[in-house]
């Protein structure tokens, strides 16, 4: 596959994880944070929005340090979405 096809792939997979994001309450976000990154944005708690947090996580995604598999899995395990969501 070259490199054509290989960004096509990421687009995909960005507008995907950009849907699912859609369907994730505040505290999905944070709980998705602490249990798979271990980290919550290093940013004022009183002030943090969902705007902060979504911001954290696709700075997260473009450094590599989390992956789309991981984002679907959690939204699958904590019913954000069902299965029927990825057909």
């Amino acid at each position: 596959m070259g490199l054509f096809g290989r960004s096509k792939q990421n687009d995909a997979t960005v507008e995907q994880m950009r849907i699912l994001l859609d369907n994730f309450q505040f505290a999905d976000l944070q709980s998705f944070c602490i249990n798979i990154l271990g980290e919550n944005p290093a940013i004022d708690k009183e002030h943090l929005s969902s705007i902060e947090i979504l911001d954290f996580i696709w700075d997260k995604y473009h450094k590599g340090k989390i992956q789309f598999s991981q984002l679907k899995d959690f939204a699958l395990k904590h019913n954000i979405v069902t299965e029927n969501f990825f057909e």
